[in-house]
């Protein structure tokens, strides 16, 4: 008897720390190109998306492209394409902090593992910048090639890979020296680099084709193309390295691609020109920025379906999520 009250005693444990864990709380950061702002998603259970809605709008500079929370949850980045800034804002209050001047056209952003430095492509100036995220200044500027646009940080914070959109290329930038390493290609205008969870592989997005590109990272060449059978854009991959969700603004999409069989696992529907897609830490949501319909959907991982859309701001293009 007591041996049995002592093991529901623990599964009590077990049950309530889980539904604990379960109903925490997050905020979604939202892009919105068109009218200049950044929608604020409160997700107050993270068991019910259809609970989740955009708690406040904030204004902000000329053509926001993307957000970028630090791993350390302190700061909040946003690239303003319109502006050429990057803002600075602290995600406790979501007030501005500082504009950074960076640099023509500034699109997408990473932190390194460490919240030390941001990277951030600069589009028009044809130019990889880093930011010392203490200083929020500016430290070094990268002279690359034509229009880089999505950097993928590799897992041990030695290189960037940067999308060489109608170069055909992918940039390679050695963080140690910080100076271009390589050039790898041809790949047909290649937007979206993602590295696997040992670094050894990196995948590509195309604009340009239909092909997910595979690069073997060590001898910086393309190990494969896969036919996808639709124009892909964004890409992002699960905590354990089995699948890839890739968003396809041409086929209102995202497919699950199987990287240990190389196949497609399956096709979400989602909404209008989904831009950008993003993973929440364990994996358990995928997000898409849905530009011409002005919404994000929220995808159920386990369940390969939309289970919430979210009515945000005109023309979201990325999303950070403060978990």
């Amino acid at each position: 008897m007591v041996g049995r009250i002592v093991l529901l005693s623990i599964l009590a444990a077990v049950f309530s720390f889980t539904s604990l864990r379960d109903a925490r709380a997050a905020k979604l950061y939202v892009t919105n190109m068109s009218d200049d702002s950044v929608s604020v998603i409160m997700a107050t259970d993270w068991r019910q998306p259809t609970t989740w809605k955009v708690g406040k709008t904030i204004t902000v500079g000329k053509m926001p492209h993307v957000p970028a929370i630090s791993p350390d949850g302190k700061k909040l980045l946003v690239t303003m394409a319109g502006s050429d800034e990057v803002w600075v804002f602290n995600p406790a209050t979501d007030k501005l902090v500082k504009k950074i001047p960076v640099g023509i056209k500034p699109t997408h952003i990473v932190f390194s593992p460490d919240s030390k430095y941001a990277y951030v492509s600069l589009e028009t100036s044809q130019e990889f910048a880093i930011i010392d995220a203490a200083a929020d200044s500016v430290v070094a500027k990268i002279p690359v090639g034509l229009e880089p646009h999505v950097p993928a940080l590799s897992p041990d914070g030695r290189l960037i890979y940067l999308g060489g959109g109608p170069g055909n290329v992918v940039f390679v930038i050695d963080l140690v020296s910080r100076k271009l390493a390589d050039k790898i290609g041809p790949i047909a205008v290649p937007h979206v680099p993602e590295f696997s969870p040992t670094g050894k592989i990196a995948y590509v997005t195309s604009r340009g084709s239909n092909d997910l590109t595979l690069i073997d990272v060590s001898a910086k060449k393309i190990i494969s193309k896969t036919d996808m059978g639709f124009n892909s854009h964004g890409l992002a991959l699960a905590p354990d390295g089995r699948y890839l969700f890739i968003s396809s603004e041409a086929a209102d999409l995202v497919g699950v691609f199987d990287t240990q069989n190389h196949t497609l696992s399956a096709k979400i529907s989602v909404g209008t020109f989904p831009h950008l897609v993003k993973l929440n830490k364990d994996g358990r949501f995928a997000f898409t920025t849905n530009m011409k319909a002005n919404t994000v959907s929220v995808i159920d991982t386990a369940k390969r379906a939309v289970v919430a859309t979210i009515k945000v701001g005109n023309g979201p293009g990325g999303i950070a999520i403060l978990e």
